[in-house]
């Protein structure tokens, strides 16, 4: 039995998707349903029979036993396993008769069968899932020069590095082991060093480069260079409000368009939509020498189409701070959250209304649309995320809840993962594993399978407590 085939249901059913087959293996070997019900006296654990059909007995049952849309009552189906298979007993294909026949009709089809076992799987992959507790490494404190809060962590897949950044304008650069590789400022000439302020930053992933947001009302853009330091690259000026939170999108499949979005405090939604960011992101003033070290870009001469390459759009969102911002190509809009109640998720609808035709490439042309969809939630959200492989939106709420979004039904909620006894502060998809992370203000982690709606593990104690962690940053 060891050397046959195993079952592959996706070209045994019809049915497509070759998964099937791979969830299948993990059946085998499987404890007997029945068997958890013998008497304590029996020792040995039987096992289901559909656990151990190769795909030669099922190539028997379709082409033989079910032949030319036949179908077999009770005694037809037994007799004609224990001719055919070379395991199991009449109990076994008895039982096996019953679990498929659950219409008690008397008689079962090929089609009966392949439902029952693909049912089967199913039911034996959620419950692995809802079983599957992520296994943790040791965590380790990771030392580094920040002195205040950090903004951000982000992964520079084009260098293999990581870079953080904190409040008072410290950046730290480090390895893919997560050791300190090198570190600096990110100054601005508009204030002193002891007055600088940082929000938030964003890493330019296609055109290597980090834009900074800062307090003193101003967007700057540097350019990461092969030493992996930063130099200043752009300066955008005339922003009416401080902003709070950024990001940043580009088209992998064209990345000459991309999207700088940032949300300011008093509630607005700002982006810059750029059509040529490989060549440059902004072309030179003529007033501007050629000399000079960086470009000075006023954000009045963007709106007012001064910029071939690039144009901006912005709308009122929130009545207080935009706490989160994000471009979802996928939706074609603006998603943001604020922590009002009326105001809590708000979506800003784009057109495509056509392309921008360069020389080796044409961009897509976006239009902001007029009408906002809104989503009232009690006490409002600190965070939210988006995963187009669920199509799902998870919000951090105010009110200690987890809630998950369809985007194209917001009357309520797909669900509601309860369990966080603080406000939850931020929210993660992991697509690859199906599951969500969430965090709460009491330093609570919790991991949540996001299609069965359960918490797989709850992580506590395990985050720096107090001034004197202030230094470092945890790592698992």
């Amino acid at each position: 039995m060891g050397d046959k085939p195993r079952l592959s249901l996706a070209s045994l059913t019809g049915i497509k998707g070759a998964a099937a087959a791979a969830q299948f293996k993990r059946l085998f070997n499987q404890p007997s349903i029945s068997s958890l019900s013998n008497h304590e006296d029996i020792k040995e654990e039987r096992i289901e029979l559909e656990n151990l059909l190769g795909t030669e007995d099922l190539e028997k049952l379709r082409l033989h036993g079910f032949s030319k849309d036949k179908v077999l009552d009770k005694e037809q189906f037994i007799e004609f396993l224990r001719n055919t298979l070379n395991r199991g007993s009449d109990q076994d294909y008895d039982e096996l008769f019953e679990c498929v026949d659950v219409t008690k009709e008397g008689f079962i089809s090929w089609d009966k069968l392949a439902t029952y076992l693909m049912l089967k799987l199913y039911d034996n992959d959620d419950r692995e899932k809802a079983s599957s507790v992520p296994n943790w490494k040791s965590g380790k404190s990771i030392l580094n020069a920040h002195r205040d809060s950090v903004k951000r962590i982000q992964h520079m897949d084009s260098f293999s590095r990581y870079i953080s950044i904190s409040k008072e304008g410290t950046v730290c650069i480090y390895n893919d082991e997560m050791q300190l590789y090198k570190t600096f400022k990110a100054a601005t000439e508009s204030c002193k060093m002891r007055d600088l302020w940082i929000t938030d930053f964003v890493f330019m992933a296609n055109v290597n480069k980090v834009a900074i947001a800062y307090t003193s009302k101003e967007l700057i853009i540097y350019d990461m260079t092969s030493k992996l330091e930063l130099s200043l690259t752009y300066r955008i000026v005339g922003i009416d409000a401080t902003s709070y939170c950024l990001d940043y999108w580009s088209d992998r499949e064209n990345p000459n368009d991309a999207i700088l979005s940032w949300g300011d405090v008093k509630g607005n939604v700002h982006a810059i939509l750029f059509n040529s960011a490989i060549i440059a992101l902004f072309e030179r003033p003529p007033q501007q020498t050629n000399n000079a070290a960086y470009t000075r870009v006023q954000l009045e001469d963007i709106a007012n189409g001064n910029y071939k390459n690039a144009s901006y759009l912005t709308y009122n969102a929130h009545t207080e701070w935009t706490r989160q911002v994000k471009y979802a190509d996928h939706l074609d809009c603006f998603i943001s959250c604020s922590t009002n109640t009326k105001t809590a998720l708000v979506f800003g609808w784009m057109d495509k209304s056509g392309l921008t035709v360069r020389v080796n490439y044409s961009v897509r042309i976006r239009q902001l649309r007029e009408i906002r969809s809104v989503v009232e939630i009690s006490q409002g959200l600190n965070s939210f995320d988006y995963s187009r492989n669920f199509n799902l939106i998870a919000t951090a709420g105010v009110n200690y809840q987890v809630s998950l979004w369809n985007p194209f039904v917001l009357s309520k909620p797909n669900g509601i993962l309860r369990g966080h006894m603080r406000s939850v502060l931020y929210v993660q998809f992991i697509p690859s594993r199906g599951q969500l992370l969430s965090f709460s203000k009491d330093k609570i982690l919790r991991i949540w399978d996001v299609q069965l709606q359960i918490c797989l593990q709850r992580l506590s104690n395990i985050f720096p407590r107090g001034p004197e962690e202030k230094k470092t940053i945890k790592a698992y």
